[in-house]
């Protein structure tokens, strides 16, 4: 049952990425995936959109500027929320951004990668994850979101209005 879920979410990621524009500035894209005990979330965002710039830091201000962004990013409990009942434990979070030691795309157009995991002990109960990315970042105005777990797939949107995702 893991390798088919596993299979299922992987395939409705190249989907998703075939599918989906690369780079649209105020959007973000979620991809949800369950397996078991274990929550996994994938961020994709354009750096514009969580900075308001893409290119690498050029001074002091925009150095702290990352820093502040990595360091919002890293606090899974609240950028992204599962259901309390589900009682997930983070067990990682990864970032990926040119602007964190990477080097730059041509052009400027340069994204964050982030990956979030959790353990969750009741994972019959997870239902819906909330987010607090349009709190943190006013920039973002929208968030792509795509699922896929035990109960199948789905997709939907979010919104400062309209913070959670459900299944």
């Amino acid at each position: 049952m893991k390798q088919f879920i596993f299979g299922l979410f992987f395939g409705l990621t190249v989907a998703i990425a075939d599918a989906a524009p690369a780079h649209v500035h105020g959007e973000a894209r979620l991809e949800i995936s369950i397996d078991g005990e274990q929550l996994v979330i994938a961020l994709e965002s354009p750096l514009d959109s969580l900075l308001g710039f893409e290119h690498l830091p050029r001074d002091a201000g925009e150095r702290q500027a990352v820093e502040s962004m990595a360091a919002k990013l890293k606090e899974a409990g609240k950028v992204l929320v599962p259901s309390a009942a589900a009682q997930c434990a983070s067990t990682g979070v990864e970032l990926e951004s040119p602007v964190l030691g990477g080097k730059s795309e041509p052009g400027g157009h340069n994204d964050l990668d982030a990956r979030y995991t959790w353990r969750c002990a009741k994972p019959e109960a997870l239902r819906d994850v909330a987010t607090g990315l349009f709190g943190v970042f006013p920039r973002l105005q929208r968030i792509v979101v795509e699922f896929a777990g035990p109960l199948g797939q789905r997709a939907g949107r979010l919104d400062a209005r309209n913070p959670r995702f459900s299944w």
